[in-house]
């Protein structure tokens, strides 16, 4: 009777330590298809929370500079490579300075105004923008975006970013929305300047008709 007691209780203890190793994904090459735990799913979700989160720009200066410094930090461009890095004519458009950032496919231009001087190409460029989304250069009708206090005006492009279901149009919708909102608390110092502008350049067009 023992014997059969302590042989049932060995079979018992063999098959928990089965039970224990048992793998039921262990035939599965690829294993991102291999559900995620919970503890997994949670820094998942953790992780795209984090880079849904906005930098806040307090601590960056309303210039060019901080600008810069704020699109890097928050991840839409790059500075590293100095060659990816190329200085355009600004002054095309009236803006004092502005860059534009290369990624692969996507490339990114800032440009700043100085909205404290009298520049007919500015005004211009300002209101097309404000009015149509783009502005003309070269007889080519170029998307942009102003910033909400109408210091900055950024080109983003990214082939990547045409299909509303890939993670390119996300990041640049919040790209956007992030550099829209960069400084807008200096929208009321430079509010009257710009419809300023925009009146001036609304004039000149009348004028000319």
């Amino acid at each position: 009777m023992k014997k059969i007691l302590i042989s049932a209780v060995a079979v018992l203890v063999i098959a928990m330590s089965f039970a224990s190793c048992y793998d039921p994904y262990a035939g599965i090459k690829d294993k991102s298809k291999i559900p995620a735990t919970t503890g997994e799913t949670t820094a998942k979700a953790s992780t795209e929370a984090a880079k849904e989160k906005t930098l806040s720009d307090s601590k960056y200066k309303d210039s060019y500079e901080g600008l810069c410094d704020y699109m890097k930090d928050s991840g839409y461009i790059k500075t590293d490579d100095k060659n990816a890095i190329t200085k355009m004519k600004a002054d095309l458009i009236g803006a004092e300075t502005g860059y534009k950032y290369t990624d692969g496919n996507k490339r990114v231009e800032l440009y700043a105004f100085n909205l404290g001087k009298n520049s007919d190409t500015r005004d211009k460029v300002i209101k097309s923008v404000t009015d149509k989304g783009t502005f003309t250069l070269y007889s080519e009708t170029i998307p942009a975006y102003l910033s909400d206090n109408g210091k900055y005006l950024m080109v983003y492009t990214d082939p990547a970013a045409n299909n509303t279901n890939s993670a390119e149009y996300k990041n640049k919708a919040k790209a956007v929305k992030d550099f829209k909102a960069f400084k807008a608390s200096s929208v009321a110092a430079t509010k009257e300047t710009s419809e300023k502008a925009t009146e001036k350049a609304t004039e000149k067009t009348t004028e000319k008709e």
